[in-house]
């Protein structure tokens, strides 16, 4: 039985959109009840997962699709696919900072675009904590992060009747809007928290309303920019755009060095366009440049698509799921390097480590490896993950 941990444990259910049907709504309702993929119960998989511990201490947080339904939960090798069933589809994931001041370890579950939920989740008994419904008018990019103290944390959202992007700060307990400013752009997407206590928006510049679902509105007057906001007024300190609107800035990575990688999505009508359109452009120094690829010719089977980015290693790692390969380069933008992985789309990067999973294998190279360990994945997740730190399920 689902325990009443906190109020709004129920998920909630959408009347502003028709994308659930009765049917999946019942499949959602039924397996939140029983907490896990496939039924296993609590007992079981903990003691799956209390054997596999020796095994490996992987532990990774993402989101997948099984059927018509939606989950998110952990990954660990040798223990079957655990997690809580969702309303729709879930994008980024986010763990919930010591700041907020949570009990156990905990994480952030939003709704991919145009999203109607947050979750927060307890990530050692895989248990909903509490469910937040967007309010009116209101729909998720899916993206958030931490405020630089950890004590709040920021969306990424888009205003249904105007369309116009939001950055909206929120509050880990009760997941409610404190507040909310422009995010200078349209379609404003992945966010991150600049070490002088600035954010950094991608704002992809695509439209999308939940009537109209994943449709994109208005390709041929995008406008993408990344933005640098000041989050306690919600002040444009500064902009850059690339001379190429049909570029979509979409995800975000930082170095050590202060460089940040943005990981892009070609929007051009002419397939050869996107063949051609870069996957990366940096900002550092002040300016806002895209990578050219190795050669000047992309690899095979590129067609404008970087799933996600990390930096792990001084490198910047681009996953391109549709054409079957993950690409990094290194910081400053050279020294190409590739390696083949079949839908290759969620990345996590933690200082030397790196992560990739792929639609039937996952690779994990820790530190300490000199070639990555490859493991079998029953079921492809969606394009975002993260590998845990060791401690974050201990109970």
């Amino acid at each position: 039985m689902l325990m009443a941990i906190e109020p709004s444990v129920t998920p909630p259910t959408s009347t502003r959109s028709a994308s659930l049907s009765r049917r999946t709504l019942l499949q959602t309702t039924l397996a939140a009840c029983v907490g896990w993929l496939g039924g296993t119960t609590h007992a079981a998989a903990a003691a799956q997962e209390g054997a596999a511990s020796s095994r490996s201490a992987l532990r990774v947080l993402t989101a997948w699709q099984q059927g018509e339904t939606a989950y998110a939960g952990i990954w660990s090798p040798g223990v079957q696919l655990r997690g809580i069933a969702l309303p729709a589809r879930a994008h980024g994931l986010l763990p919930v900072p010591a700041a907020a001041g949570l009990p156990g370890a905990q994480a952030l579950v939003l709704a991919r675009r145009p999203g109607e939920y947050l979750l927060r989740m307890d990530l050692h008994r895989q248990r909903a904590l509490r469910w937040h419904p967007l309010e009116d008018d209101r729909y998720l990019a899916g993206h958030a992060c931490a405020s630089l103290d950890g004590t709040t944390f920021f969306t990424t959202e888009t205003d249904g009747e105007t369309g116009a992007g939001l950055v909206v700060e929120r509050h880990w307990a009760s997941l409610e809007k404190q507040r909310e400013f422009a995010s200078h752009g349209i379609g404003p997407h992945a966010l991150l928290t600049l070490p002088n206590d600035h954010l950094l928006v991608a704002n992809g510049g695509i439209l999308n309303l939940p009537e109209t679902g994943r449709h994109k509105l208005n390709i041929g007057r995008m406008a993408p920019n990344l933005s640098v906001l000041e989050p306690t007024t919600g002040e444009h300190i500064q902009g850059w755009s690339l001379d190429d609107p049909y570029l979509s800035l979409r995800h975000l990575a930082r170095s050590a060095d202060g460089t940040v990688a943005v990981a892009m999505q070609a929007e051009h009508p002419d397939p050869t366009a996107r063949q051609h359109a870069p996957a990366l452009a940096l900002w550092r120094d002040g300016q806002l440049k895209t990578v050219d690829w190795h050669g000047g010719q992309a690899p095979p089977g590129w067609d404008g698509y970087a799933g996600d980015v990390c930096c792990t290693h001084g490198r910047f790692w681009i996953s391109a799921p549709r054409a079957g390969w993950m690409v990094s380069w290194s910081v400053r933008g050279d020294d190409q390097q590739l390696i083949p992985l079949a839908g290759v789309g969620a990345l996590s990067g933690q200082g030397p480590r790196l992560f990739a999973a792929g639609e039937a294998a996952a690779l994990w190279l820790p530190a300490d490896a000199a070639a990555p360990t490859s493991h079998r994945l029953s079921t492809a997740w969606d394009n975002h993950a993260m590998v845990l730190p060791p401690t974050a399920l201990r109970s």
